[in-house]
């Protein structure tokens, strides 16, 4: 509770053996939750997300199969809700996409493959003059996707291990990286 701290629901949505490993500094718990007002969705990288309702009660719930990332150091790309839809990025030394989940009932909307490797930067949805804008920013490249999947621009020069989210301030979209051996 907001005003009082007292504890309202807890719930365990999954229990067994990890099926990765995870960074010294990491959870297998690192992503932010997210919510609209009526559901909660949890994001655990190499397990799946969860939608709650606001007693705890499991709606739905998505698989994710686990990839490796780099030197095990696991997953921490949180779940974007905008719309209808839910957005999340998984960046990993396997099998890299941005993936669209329909926010009623997990539904895959789409998936883009990535031709990227590990990062650990959550996306950010650009609302701008123009249109609104999926930035995903990556090791290799910063790539932007309209709602649809569809590239709509990219950059390069990250540096070799990205984790910062995006964000805008009058208009300008700021990404960054920084890793003090590059």
């Amino acid at each position: 509770d907001l005003e009082t701290g007292q504890l309202i629901w807890e719930r365990q949505v999954h229990a067994g053996r990890p099926n990765s490993a995870i960074h010294l500094k990491n959870s297998f718990a690192s992503e932010t939750p997210t919510t609209h007002g009526n559901h909660v969705f949890c994001y655990f990288g190499n397990i799946g997300i969860f939608c709650l309702d606001l007693d705890g009660n499991e709606v739905w719930k998505k698989t994710v199969e686990p990839h490796q990332t780099r030197f095990g150091w696991g997953t921490a790309s949180s779940p974007v809700l905008h719309g209808d839809r839910i957005y999340l990025v998984n960046d990993n030394d396997d099998d890299s996409y941005v993936l669209a989940l329909e926010r009623q009932t997990g539904r895959e909307a789409w998936r883009v493959s990535r031709d990227e490797k590990s990062n650990w930067s959550t996306l950010f949805i650009w609302q701008n003059e123009r249109r609104t804008e999926i930035v995903t920013p990556g090791t290799g490249k910063v790539r932007s996707y309209d709602l649809d999947g569809s590239l709509l621009w990219s950059l390069v020069g990250m540096s070799s291990i990205t984790i910062a989210t995006p964000y805008e301030h009058n208009g300008l979209l700021y990404v960054s990286s920084g890793y003090v051996q590059d």
